[in-house]
C-alpha cells in the first residue's frame, strides 16, 4: 500500500529521534505492531509503502504526514535557532502514538538511555504482548493495561525495569479501572498535565512527553537535560525550574512549541547544532539520555 510521497525520513523519525521505542529495523524496512496487526514500512521510488492490513488514513495520522511542516518552519522564521533546526531535518516528523503505549514507554524512560528504553519496551512486549511471525522477523504487540496490572512486582523486576515496576503496575491498574487516558487529547493542556502527574512514575517531563507524542498536544514542551541546556544557550532563557522553562518556551515558540522542541532537541543531542562547548565538555556521552531523564 502506498502511504504517501512526503519527505519522511523513516529511520530518523521511527528509530533515531528518541520519541518512540517500538519500531525495529531490518534490511531497510521498519516494522511494528500497529493497531492490532503487524506493519512494515519502507521507502521506494514511489514513496512510503506499507506492508500489512492497515488503514492508510490511520497510518498517515500516526506518521503526521498531513501536517504542514513547511508552514511550521515559517512560524519560526524569526527565531534563527528554531528555523535552522527545522531546516536541518526536513524528514523528521512528530508521531501521534497511542497514549497507553506512550505512557508506559516514557515511565520506563526516567533516568534511562535510549538503547535501554528500547530494550525494556521490547522485553515487556515479548513477555506480555501478542506475537506475529513474518518475513522480516517476529513483531510483538504492546501489553494491554489489564495484563500489565496483573503482573507481580518481582516478575517485572526480572525484566530489569528496576524501581519502575510498582509504577508500571499501579499506573496500569488505574488505566484499566477507567483513568481517562484517551480523553487527555481533548482537554486543555494544563488540565491534562495536572491529571497525568497523579499517576505513579509520571512527573512533569514524562507528562509532557505523553501529551506531545501520545495525545496530540502540539504545545506540550518536555524539558530534559538537553532541552534545558539548549534553551539557555540558544534562547537565553533563565529559570529556576524546568516547569518555568517550559512555560517560557511555549510563550516564545507559540502553539506548536512542542513540535519545534523535537527539532531543537534532536539538533542538540546529535551535535547538528553545537551547544556551548564548556557545557558539553562537562557531560560526555550524554547524547543518548532518554526523554524522561532527570540528570
Amino acid at each position: 500500500m502506498l502511504i504517501g510521497n512526503e519527505p519522511l525520513d523513516l529511520k530518523l523519525t521511527l528509530i533515531d529521534s528518541a520519541q518512540c521505542f517500538r519500531w525495529t529495523e531490518a534490511d531497510g524496512r521498519f516494522g511494528c505492531a500497529f493497531e492490532g496487526g503487524p506493519v512494515w514500512l519502507s521507502r521506494t521510488q514511489a514513496g512510503i509503502e506499507a506492508e500489512g492490513n492497515v488503514d492508510c488514513a490511520a497510518l498517515r495520522r500516526y506518521l503526521d504526514l498531513d501536517r504542514d511542516y513547511a508552514g511550521l518552519a515559517g512560524e519560526c522564521a524569526h527565531i534563527p535557532a528554531a528555523s535552522r533546526a527545522v531546516a536541518l531535518m526536513p524528514g523528521l516528523r512528530v508521531l501521534n502514538q497511542p497514549p497507553w503505549e506512550t505512557l508506559i514507554c516514557f515511565i520506563l524512560s526516567a533516568n534511562n538511555n535510549v538503547a535501554r528504553i528500547r530494550g525494556l519496551t521490547d522485553a515487556l512486549c515479548r513477555r506480555y504482548g501478542r506475537k506475529w511471525d513474518g518475513e522480516g522477523g517476529a513483531l510483538y504487540g504492546f501489553p494491554e493495561p489489564r495484563r500489565l496490572a496483573a503482573c507481580g512486582e518481582e516478575e517485572l523486576r526480572a525484566l530489569k525495569v528496576g524501581y519502575r515496576a510498582p509504577f508500571l503496575i499501579e499506573t496500569a491498574r488505574r488505566v484499566a479501572e477507567g483513568f481517562p487516558l484517551d480523553a487527555l487529547g481533548d482537554m486543555p493542556l494544563d488540565d491534562a498535565h495536572r491529571l497525568l502527574v497523579t499517576l505513579p512514575g509520571v512527573g512533569d517531563k514524562v507528562a509532557d512527553c505523553v501529551l506531545l507524542f501520545g495525545c496530540g498536544h502540539a504545545s506540550a514542551f518536555p524539558v530534559d537535560v538537553w532541552v534545558d541546556r539548549l534553551l539557555r544557550d540558544w534562547f537565553g532563557l533563565k529559570c529556576k525550574t524546568r516547569a518555568d522553562m517550559a512555560r517560557q518556551a511555549r510563550a516564545l515558540l507559540g502553539e506548536n512549541a512542542g513540535l519545534m522542541q523535537q527539532f531543537l532537541f534532536h539538533a542538540a543531542r546529535t551535535g547538528a547544532m553545537a551547544l556551548d562547548g564548556a557545557r558539553r565538555e562537562k557531560s560526555p556521552g550524554r547524547q543518548e539520555i532518554g526523554r524522561g531523564a532527570s540528570k
